[in-house]
């Protein structure tokens, strides 16, 4: 509000500054008025440093503007630049400014502000088709839902219903060559159960989501797909991406006993020599005792459940070491801690090698944990809680480096969609039935739950710039992409997918949206193309 009222009282000293040069160009009367202006610059730098107060300013410039859409022939490009130099001109000037350069920059202001605007025309007339269309089409699935459910509750389901609900997202922009192509209805919009809830926690993990992935629209996630394949769009979404690599980082390396935003070979380095002494500390005089009875009941289930799958478990020397000390009740730290370490490394080399055997490895794994019950139980409380951390810890280390595609060790990121397939391969009953809700496992499951619906070849990277021009004139979609990102679009999007919602609120969301895009201030540049966009105003 403060950024939009700003405007007119600068335009009335820009006025009365030009009125004073006018009548006594030779006496430098002006001075004092630019001086005055120097002072309300350094008065409002704190205002104008806040994004909101920027695109108020630029609202107001607009309204400032609007009365000269009255002026024959000013919607054209002429006349836009006509009126931009009048308005640059007409800005208030410091002791250090020309109105002959504010002039000129007016002018080429009101050019590119008639080309926007009539670009933006052309959009907003068809966004505001694709709305009317999206809340139409949402109402229709609330009640389609509602009956959806009546029907589940009478018949015991609830699956049905759920699906029903999934809205529509109607959009259209055309273009050809190397340009967007045309984005049509999708009716099929809906995010699974799942995703939903994982969408929720990507959130708490400080994950960011696009407006595609937050709908589960397959129209919008391809035009995210073009959109970030091209220079000037893409930065908010690497961005995006980024911020989410460094959060499923951040998760893997908590899960390894690590704080850290990358997982490189410094930070992996350091977790296994930490983990090493643990282990180590853990080799004392201290005698464990083993109940012959428990072992063997722990034995007999074990093999049990790998008869008939493996041929290695009964006879593994590893595991005959075991029924030695069981046979004479008790062991040592230092009996123990070296059986336990065997134990890890054999059944690793089981489960990360092509000729492995995996029922072997989680069969050894099982008997591990055997063993490192009974060093914890020869340790105080708080050793015993260090050496517990510890155990978990050295498991996820040892996952995340059973395949090379997983970490880099170089950039030090971690492959969400890698990692959550390995997960899945060899922790079934943690992240298959989701009885693991860690950070590392729920930021891999988001990995795998939002990929990107089109793979980049690098084709459209490559090919869609044809001269230099069109760079130039496609320079304002970066804004415009920043905005689509933003979080209030997010919702937007989402809010227009649950159902249909006042016209003012959704024109509230997007107004937001556009004032939380970054701008620089451009306080010349700004009153002509602010003219130019007013007299696109009456077109739609």
């Amino acid at each position: 509000r403060a950024g939009f009222g700003k405007a007119f009282p600068d335009l009335w000293r820009g006025i009365k500054q030009a009125a004073v040069d006018i009548t006594l160009p030779t006496k430098n009367a002006s001075a004092g008025l630019q001086k005055e202006q120097d002072e309300v610059r350094l008065r409002d730098a704190p205002l104008m440093s806040r994004k909101a107060a920027i695109g108020g300013n630029i609202l107001g410039n607009v309204a400032a503007a609007t009365p000269t859409m009255l002026i024959p022939g000013v919607n054209t490009y002429t006349g836009a630049a006509a009126v931009g130099a009048g308005l640059g001109a007409l800005q208030p000037v410091g002791t250090e400014d020309s109105r002959a350069l504010n002039a000129g920059l007016g002018a080429a202001g009101g050019v590119v502000g008639k080309y926007v605007g009539g670009k933006v025309g052309d959009w907003a007339n068809r966004v505001t088709r694709g709305m009317s269309a999206a809340a139409r089409a949402a109402q229709e699935a609330a009640r389609a839902a509602a009956a959806a459910n009546a029907t589940a509750e009478a018949t015991g389901g609830v699956a049905g219903a759920e699906n029903a609900v999934s809205g529509t997202l109607m959009g259209r922009l055309t273009g050809g060559g190397s340009g967007f192509g045309s984005v049509g209805d999708d009716a099929s919009a809906a995010l699974t159960r799942g995703q939903q809830k994982l969408l929720q926690r990507g959130g708490e993990l400080g994950m960011e989501f696009t407006p595609g992935q937050a709908t589960g629209s397959k129209a919008l996630q391809q035009l995210e797909a073009k959109l970030s394949s091209q220079p000037m769009t893409s930065g908010p979404f690497f961005a995006k991406q980024a911020t989410n690599t460094r959060s499923l980082n951040r998760e893997v390396a908590a899960a390894i006993g690590e704080a850290s935003d990358v997982v490189d070979d410094t930070v992996l380095n350091r977790a296994a020599t930490r983990l090493g002494e643990v282990f180590e500390s853990a080799k004392d005089d201290v005698a464990r005792t083993i109940d012959p009875a428990k072992f063997l009941g722990v034995y007999k289930e074990i093999a049990e459940e790998v008869r008939g799958v493996t041929k290695g478990f009964a006879g593994h020397p590893l595991v005959d070491d075991l029924i030695s000390m069981a046979e004479k009740g008790s062991a040592t730290g230092k009996q123990l801690q070296p059986l336990t370490s065997k134990l890890g490394k054999a059944a690793y080399k089981e489960m990360s090698t092509p000729s492995g055997d995996r029922e072997l490895g989680l069969a050894l794994y099982r008997m591990k944990d055997y063993v490192d019950d009974l060093l914890q139980s020869g340790m105080n409380n708080e050793s015993a809680q260090v050496f517990q951390a510890a155990r978990g810890q050295y498991r996820n280390l040892m996952n995340i480096l059973s395949r090379t595609n997983i970490v880099n060790p170089s950039t030090g990121n971690v492959n969400g969609r890698a990692l959550a397939q390995m997960l899945q391969q060899r922790d079934r009953a943690g992240f298959t039935l989701g009885r693991n809700r860690t950070g590392m496992y729920d930021a891999a499951r988001v990995a795998q739950a939002f990929q990107p619906i089109v793979g980049d070849s690098g084709t459209a990277t490559r090919s869609m710039i044809t001269n230099p021009l069109e760079m130039i004139m496609s320079m304002p979609f970066n804004l415009a992409s920043r905005a689509y990102v933003s979080a209030p679009s997010v919702k937007l999007a989402t809010g227009v997918q649950a159902a249909a919602r006042p016209a003012a609120q959704m024109s509230e969301s997007l107004a937001r949206a556009l004032l939380e895009a970054p701008a620089k201030r451009a306080p010349v540049i700004l009153p002509g193309a602010s003219a130019a966009l007013a007299t696109e105003l009456p077109r739609y």
